[in-house]
């Protein structure tokens, strides 16, 4: 067995400009194996259509490195545009596996920056949970120890899972960016305090769950002038065809406790915050000031589906196309993006390996 043991940065320059995903991202720090071809290793003829995107800087891979079976093509692009150069190759070779071992940012990027090379013609995604959080391998059901013998052992044997992304683009200019996980409002503030639960080693469920304390117990304390209560001013227009629950506006401005959206079918610490379990993409707004806020928390985190969660500004609305002019800027799958107005959309649906 070959181990991953080394990349000195995270998938994290320009592919395309201009590009949302990067706009207004500070890189990370390189040295000067930034401008190096990535590393890889030959493929074996068993092997010859399955790839593996590596990122040792992910949580799991610095702490226990994978391990990849002997002949399986392991690629650790250093910057965006060789995480690029990487994928047109590999959709040039025709490879139909394609496994990701990073966390969730790492995904985000490979999909990113895949798009207008696969086009139609995308390879089935294998997810490794090898991130802090890794939402969207906990929503796939992957194991938290799995190896990608494992995906690869679903691919062959049709266990294949589907999920749209959602696709994100500043309205009137650049390319989309493509994730799972939308956050604006108390959102970006709970996520920078997550960094702090995984400077503590917490991750997974572990780190959501103490940031949801951390969040929680910040709002309560904080008092009438907090200003995590105090909330973010947005403007939220929903697209043809959205279906609300129990006479939310379809178009309204105004401040914002939190606003999330995502694709995923199950969230971290089976979070119901959407309601009952279903596909397609789906829309949390909570206003600010939150009224009742700790009976309130407790009904949607249960996924609690009544009128009463109306009157206190609890707003659930499925659609395909959200329009949204914010202040404070927003967090997709764990990256923070400047404010300004956005078009979130219901991407074509990407196939996933399971385990």
């Amino acid at each position: 067995m070959v181990m991953c043991n080394r990349m000195d940065g995270t998938i994290y320059d320009d592919c395309t400009a201009p590009l949302l995903a990067f706009d207004g991202v500070p890189d990370s720090a390189w040295d000067d194996r930034a401008e190096r071809a990535p590393r890889r290793r030959a493929a074996s003829d068993d092997y010859r259509q399955v790839a593996v995107i590596c990122n040792p800087r992910s949580y799991r891979n610095r702490n226990k490195p994978l391990q990849f079976p002997e002949g399986v093509r392991v690629l650790e692009p250093g910057t965006r545009p060789e995480l690029r150069r990487v994928l047109a190759e590999l959709s040039r070779e025709g490879v139909e596996l394609l496994v990701i071992a990073g966390g969730d940012g790492t995904v985000r990027d490979v999909l990113t920056c895949g798009a207008d090379i696969w086009g139609a013609n995308a390879p089935v995604i294998g997810v490794l949970p090898c991130g802090k959080t890794n939402a969207l391998a906990i929503d796939l059901g992957v194991a938290d120890d799995a190896e990608v013998s494992d995906l690869i052992d679903g691919w062959r044997n049709g266990r294949i899972a589907a999920r749209s992304p959602i696709e994100i683009a500043r309205k009137g200019e650049g390319k989309p960016v493509f994730g799972f996980l939308f956050g604006a409002g108390v959102f970006v503030d709970a996520t920078e305090l997550a960094q702090t639960t995984h400077r503590w080693g917490a991750v997974n469920n572990l780190a959501v769950g103490l940031s949801v304390f951390g969040a929680v117990a910040s709002t309560l304390l904080g008092g009438e002038r907090s200003p995590w209560r105090r909330g973010k001013n947005m403007a939220i227009r929903y697209g043809a065809g959205a279906k609300p629950r129990h006479g939310a506006a379809l178009e309204s401005e105004g401040p914002r406790f939190i606003v999330m959206a995502s694709t995923m079918e199950r969230l971290p610490l089976d979070a119901a915050i959407f309601g009952e379990k279903r596909a397609g993409l789906k829309a949390l707004v909570v206003d600010a000031p939150p009224r009742r806020f700790l009976l309130s928390f407790a009904r949607i985190m249960r996924g609690t589906d009544k009128p009463a969660l109306e009157r206190d500004g609890v707003h659930r609305v499925d659609a395909q196309e959200i329009a949204i002019d914010l202040e404070g800027g927003f967090v997709l799958d764990g990256e923070r993006f400047p404010a300004g107005d956005y078009i979130l959309r219901e991407s074509a649906p990407v196939r996933f390996a399971i385990t």
